[in-house]
């Protein structure tokens, strides 16, 4: 098993950003570097925060649909629309090729090494999210769930969101598939090429483990011993 953490880091190295500490702290994927935690799993964690570079951006801000709002690879707007840093050209190329392209390539030698192992490859796309929702959100103003379930068709089984699904909402969550968000992350090099890597995203409601300032409420032990439960149940059975 993958375990993909792309938004957990907070550093921001000597770039300038406006708001800098509210920004973090809306944007940080708080703790999923610890909460998602499955043994002789390999985890694939981002070392920069994603304000600075996001890897689950597309590389061309064309094919990027967050882009229109500032938030491609590199992020040039804020939670409010306004301007969080001005990104030159030649920083971005720079970012894209000394941060973004070799993620993303160890993303891929992981897959392969799987393959190579043991003949097929689940990546879990490691996420948290906000419970109020910014306006670039498809659920601006909505009711949020517990947890979301993010999926593709070509590398999400039915059978493995449907696992994934019924454990929490046995548990006492609600749950949602797609919604708010969807899709989950597969390397560019097996995507809708090779149906033996699956894929799914698991995205925590913040709320659920943690307080307004980031730090671990009197759930988040038993919320991490949830998530791992249910996701070492479907290693082993792998």
């Amino acid at each position: 098993m993958i375990l993909h953490i792309p938004h957990a880091s907070t550093q921001t190295l000597d770039y300038k950003i406006s708001n800098r500490d509210r920004e973090i702290q809306r944007m940080t994927d708080w703790h999923t570097n610890d909460l998602y935690d499955v043994q002789d799993s390999t985890k694939i964690i981002f070392p920069l925060s994603r304000l600075i570079c996001d890897v689950e951006r597309f590389e061309d801000d064309k094919l990027e649909a967050m882009s229109r709002f500032g938030m491609g690879v590199c992020y040039t707007r804020d939670t409010q629309g306004e301007e969080l840093r001005h990104v030159k050209n030649d920083e971005r190329k720079y970012i894209i090729k000394t941060y973004y392209r070799p993620h993303h390539q160890k993303l891929s030698e992981a897959v392969d090494k799987e393959l190579q192992e043991k003949a097929s490859a689940l990546i879990i796309d490691c996420h948290s999210f906000p419970d109020v929702s910014y306006y670039f959100n498809s659920d601006f103003k909505k009711k949020r769930p517990d947890i979301c379930i993010g999926t593709d068709s070509f590398h999400s089984p039915v059978e493995l969101i449907k696992r994934v699904r019924d454990f929490f909402a046995k548990h006492g969550y609600t749950v949602e598939v797609d919604k708010p968000y969807s899709g989950t992350m597969v390397p560019l090099k097996h995507y809708k090429k090779e149906p033996k890597v699956q894929s799914l995203m698991i995205e925590i409601n913040r709320k659920l483990y943690m307080d307004a300032d980031g730090v671990k409420n009197v759930h988040y032990s038993r919320l991490k011993h949830l998530i791992n439960q249910i996701l070492t149940e479907i290693k082993l059975s792998q």
